[in-house]
């Protein structure tokens, strides 16, 4: 089984492979690239984490996000700290990070400060 930020890491190629196919547009959920069969539903489960395969580890934000935001802008990050006080988060330039929980809310923050900006919808921490 591999890594959570390798998993983190193929939802965002899959991520951007559909947004190849959709007018640069995301996903509504993480669940839509398990049915076009861009990753599996183990991909969703961090090995690290109580969830059961078929409901997801992360915590999805790109929904309502196109491929040309700002990078520091958030796609999905882990909903528990599962890794000694880290939760990986896989931003939208395709990088993934493992900050310690402790400054989680301040990049949650950062993310919300981009999507007033953008005139988006602000999301809270999960």
């Amino acid at each position: 089984m591999g890594h959570c930020d390798d998993s983190l890491r193929k939802i965002g190629r899959a991520i951007f492979a559909y947004q190849e196919e959709n007018d640069y547009h995301n996903p509504a959920g993480l669940q839509e690239l398990v049915d076009l069969d861009l990753i599996t539903s183990w991909e969703l489960v961090c090995p690290a984490a109580s969830f059961p395969v078929g409901e997801s580890s992360y915590e999805y934000r790109g929904d309502d996000l196109y491929a040309d935001v700002l990078p520091d802008m958030i796609l999905a990050y882990d909903r528990q700290p599962n890794h000694k006080g880290r939760r990986n988060i896989l931003f939208a330039d395709g990088r993934v990070e493992r900050p310690p929980e402790k400054y989680i809310t301040e990049i949650i923050a950062k993310d919300n400060e981009c999507r007033r900006q953008l005139q988006l919808t602000e999301k809270p921490l999960k």
